[in-house]
């Protein structure tokens, strides 16, 4: 079976929906690209698959190319295609594009029932596909640093400033307790001031989860293949997420990467982390009573941790979801 993959060198997405999974898929050829041209389809692919659409490439072109070469066509949703309107990219985002590929595809895959069923009216041959890691593997070990402070981290991009305002006044609370702020020490990861305008995003956002730089500091963004180091001296992975429809759709991501390191999550109990065992935050008091007990209870860290590596390296593991995934690949391709 030989597969084509369009998705970009350091897109997150294309790195957990596409890559990471397609690399350990036995027996399979694959060629990455992030192009769709005749001299690449001249290599006769079976299937072709990219993550939502394709930029550059209008629909009309990929039938053509389709029926020209005889490909079937898989779609990968791992978000709502419908944005809050707070969101950055809420006035540009392709929506209408989204659904016409999916529309089209021959298989469309994605990350949860909550997206299958948004998925499901416009093409009934949709697949859930969780997000799965290869515990044990590449990057995601257990190994891990130790610092003399308590370090909680949050890692992600500008298009989370709505989701950490959340935490903006539970951490002037931690700030305040002197007692509480000697012992712990907070990073913000991803920074990233490429873009036009993101370097004053970022610096809002440090600000509210920093307190300032008065809990913590920053670091800036990795490459996909190494964003795991963020967490190699990490204690607990801080988890802000307002309860929107876009949000709900989202996968539970964090919750398996921070468990890579047997490390616990404080996080939001809203969709998509209900039914884990992350440590849930129901109230805005509760951010500062359980990073105040993560912190004050070695024991307690420890025991969460391995709890939430025990739920998601049985539910979760890379190899088993692949399994599901090149059967889908192998009935799609009709053999």
């Amino acid at each position: 079976m030989r597969l084509l993959i369009l998705t970009t060198q350091n897109s997150g997405v294309g790195y957990h929906r596409l890559m990471l999974p397609i690399y350990y898929l036995e027996k399979t050829y694959a060629y990455f690209t992030d192009t769709l041209t005749d001299e690449v389809l001249d290599e006769k692919f079976d299937l072709v698959l990219f993550n939502r659409f394709i930029p550059g490439v209008q629909l009309e072109t990929l039938k053509e190319k389709q029926k020209k070469y005889g490909f079937k066509i898989v779609c990968d949703i791992d978000d709502y295609w419908i944005l809050d309107s707070s969101h950055i990219l809420y006035s540009v985002y392709p929506t209408q594009e989204i659904l016409n590929h999916i529309q089209a595809a021959d298989l469309v895959t994605c990350t949860n029932e909550r997206l299958w069923n948004e998925i499901r009216p416009y093409n009934s041959n949709v697949t859930i596909l969780p997000n799965a890691l290869p515990y044990g593997n590449d990057q995601f070990t257990d190994v891990r640093e130790y610092t003399d402070k308590v370090k909680f981290v949050y890692t992600g991009s500008i298009t989370h400033e709505e989701d950490i305002k959340l935490v903006q006044f539970p951490f002037k609370r931690v700030a305040s307790d002197m007692n509480l702020r000697n012992k712990v020490h907070f990073q913000l990861c991803g920074f990233d001031d490429r873009g036009e305008g993101s370097a004053h995003i970022w610096h809002r956002m440090i600000s509210n989860f920093t307190c300032g730089l008065k809990l913590g500091d920053v670091r800036r963004f990795l490459p996909v293949t190494d964003y795991m180091n963020f967490y190699n001296d990490a204690d607990c992975s801080i988890v802000p997420l307002r309860a929107t429809r876009f949000n709900s759709m989202k996968s539970n991501l964090k919750l398996l990467e921070a468990a890579c390191k047997k490390i616990p999550v404080i996080g939001s109990h809203v969709e998509p982390y209900l039914n884990s065992p992350m440590i849930p935050v129901n109230y805005q008091g509760d951010w500062y009573r359980e990073i105040k007990k993560v912190t004050e209870d070695a024991i307690y860290r420890q025991e969460k941790g391995l709890e939430l590596f025990e739920w998601a390296t049985t539910n979760f593991n890379l190899f088993m979801v692949n399994e599901t995934r090149k059967q889908l690949y192998l009935n799609l391709n009709g053999r």
